[in-house]
């Protein structure tokens, strides 16, 4: 941290009984949110902040999976959320992936990212009669 002088003003902040810090354009809570900013940087980089918005667009967007998934209607493809390429999928979350049914639900991990050539729906923005039709599961299950 390099020290600067700082230059002293004309009028009536000079005066006597006058306190010169009172005219300064950074107050002392501003310099030192720019300390603790320096100290702590990301201080939570990596850290789980409790749910937050996710990028994703739906089975209907992708035309491969209208030819993949013939036993769903336009709507029911509306209704199936997949992560967009690029986020990070929720420690311990449920997801399954379109492009291997096979494989069934599967727990998520904080490393795994949504990545080609997969196409991942989180259970948890999924309602719960497309989730079951999706992973071939009956009423009576």
């Amino acid at each position: 941290m390099s020290t600067t002088q700082k230059p002293i003003g004309s009028g009536a902040a000079n005066a006597p009984g006058q306190d010169a810090r009172k005219t300064d354009s950074t107050t002392v809570a501003e310099e030192m949110d720019s300390f603790d900013r320096d100290l702590h940087g990301e201080d939570r980089a990596g850290q789980h902040g409790g749910a937050s918005e996710i990028r994703s667009y739906t089975a209907y967007d992708v035309k491969e999976l209208h030819e993949a998934m013939p036993d769903f209607d336009n709507g029911e493809l509306k209704r199936i959320p997949v992560l967009a390429h690029g986020e990070r999928l929720e420690q311990g979350a449920t997801y399954l992936d379109l492009t291997d049914l096979d494989r069934g639900p599967f727990v998520g991990h904080g490393s795994n990212v949504s990545q080609d050539p997969h196409r991942y729906v989180p259970k948890a923005h999924c309602d719960y009669e497309l989730w079951n039709k999706l992973t071939g599961k009956t009423a009576s299950e």
